[in-house]
C-alpha cells in the first residue's frame, strides 16, 4: 500500500470545527468561515477531496496570505430587482460568495417564484452541487453554474478558450433522495486528474490531450494539457453558453480565457457564478411536484440493468449514499493530505 492510500478517519464535525477555526484565525468573519467550512465538508462527505477540507482549505489560506483573496467582503448587491441580484465578491472566497448568492436567489424565489443571483470577482467555488442542495433544502429547484480558468479548446482548435464550467441542477423529491446532477463539461474533472496523480495511477484512455493535442494517459501531462469536452462540439457549445451566464452576464472584468487559476497566487482569479432558484409550488402543490419527481425516479429504477450492472442509479443517488455512510463512519483523509493539514494547523496556530 502506498503512502498516498494510507488514511485516517475523522468525523464530519471535527473537520468542520477545524476548518472553521483555521479560517477565523486568518481573518474570515465567523459566519463566512462557517459557510466555507460547511461547503468543504459537504464535498468530503461525497468523496470529492479536491473540493474538501484537505483540498481547499490550504489553498484558501495561501490565497489570503498572498493578498489575492479577501477575508472580509461587504455582501451588498451591486444591483437588484425583485427577482434578481448581482454581487461583486471583491475577490472574496468563492465558497462564501456561492452560499450568500444562492441564499439571495432562494429568498427572491420565495417572494416571486423565481430568483437569480449573479456573482463577479470571486474565486473558485468548488462543488456546485452544494449550492443546488441549498435550494433543495428550501423546497426549491436549484441551478448553480461557475466559470473557471481556460481548459478546453473549441472543436478543431488547439488553444484553451473556456473552462470546463462546473454546474449542478437539483430537485427535491419525497420518497426518494433528491435528484442532484453535479458535473462539469469535460470528460474528466481536474479533481479526478489530481487524485489519479496522487495515487500514482494513469488515466483511462481517451479523456485528455497533451498541450499539443495528442492523447495522453499521464496525469501530470494532462494537467498541463487540453481537456476534451463531453459530446465534442455540443459540450463546448454548452461551456460557451455557461460563460455567457457567468462571466459575461455578471459584468466581470475577466471572462473566457482571462479567468485565473486557483493555484496561481500572484493575482485574483476573477471567477463568476450564476445561481437560480425556482419555487415549484408556483406551478402545483409542492407535494404533487415531489410525487411526480418520485414517479420519474421510479421509472429510471425500473429499467432492467444491463449484463454486469448491479443496479440503476439516478443523479445524486450515489453521493447521498456515500454521504450517509461517511456521516456514520467518518471521512478518510490520506496521510499525505493529513500532513498538509497538520502543517497548516501549526502555521496559523490552531489545534488539530
Amino acid at each position: 500500500m502506498s503512502t498516498a492510500t494510507l488514511a485516517e478517519t475523522f468525523s464530519a464535525e471535527r473537520l468542520q470545527s477545524f476548518a472553521t477555526g483555521v479560517l477565523r484565525a486568518v481573518g474570515m468573519p465567523g459566519d463566512d468561515a462557517d459557510a466555507a467550512a460547511n461547503a468543504m465538508v459537504w464535498a468530503d462527505l461525497r468523496d470529492l477531496p479536491m473540493h474538501g477540507v484537505s483540498g481547499k482549505l490550504p489553498q484558501c489560506v495561501r490565497r489570503i496570505k498572498a493578498g489575492v483573496t479577501s477575508t472580509k467582503v461587504e455582501w451588498t448587491p451591486a444591483s437588484e430587482t425583485t427577482s434578481s441580484a448581482v454581487f461583486d465578491a471583491k475577490d472574496g472566497w468563492g465558497q462564501v460568495a456561492g452560499v450568500r448568492a444562492m441564499r439571495a436567489a432562494i429568498a427572491k424565489a420565495r417572494a416571486s417564484g423565481v430568483g437569480m443571483a449573479s456573482v463577479r470577482n470571486s474565486s473558485s467555488a468548488a462543488a456546485m452541487g452544494h449550492y443546488a442542495s441549498l435550494a433543495i433544502d428550501e423546497r426549491m429547484i436549484g441551478v448553480a453554474i461557475t466559470n473557471g480558468p481556460p481548459l478546453m479548446p473549441p472543436q478543431g482548435g488547439t488553444t484553451k478558450v473556456v473552462g470546463n464550467q462546473g454546474f449542478a441542477l437539483g430537485a427535491p423529491a419525497s420518497r426518494h433522495k433528491p435528484l442532484l446532477f453535479d458535473s462539469a463539461l469535460s470528460l474528466i474533472s481536474t479533481g479526478e486528474i489530481h487524485t489519479a496523480h496522487e495515487r500514482g495511477e494513469q488515466l483511462p484512455p481517451g479523456l485528455m490531450l497533451d498541450a499539443s493535442g495528442r492523447p495522453t494517459i499521464d496525469p501530470e501531462t494532462a494537467l498541463a494539457g487540453l481537456y476534451v469536452p463531453i459530446g465534442g462540439h455540443r459540450g463546448f457549445g454548452l461551456a460557451l453558453m455557461w460563460e455567457v451566464l457567468t462571466g459575461v452576464l455578471s459584468g466581470g472584468a475577466r471572462f473566457g480565457p482571462d479567468v485565473g487559476a486557483p493555484d496561481v497566487y500572484d493575482r485574483a482569479q476573477g471567477v463568476s457564478h450564476f445561481f437560480l432558484a425556482l419555487d415549484p409550488s408556483r406551478s402545483m402543490p409542492f407535494e404533487q411536484f415531489t410525487a411526480r419527481v418520485d414517479d420519474l425516479i421510479d421509472q429510471v429504477h425500473a429499467s432492467p440493468p444491463a449484463s454486469g450492472v448491479a443496479r440503476i442509479y439516478v443523479p445524486g443517488e450515489r453521493g447521498y449514499e456515500t454521504a450517509e455512510r461517511r456521516q456514520r463512519e467518518g471521512i478518510p483523509i490520506p496521510a499525505k493530505r493529513l500532513e498538509t493539514l497538520w502543517k497548516l494547523a501549526a502555521e496559523v496556530g490552531v489545534a488539530w
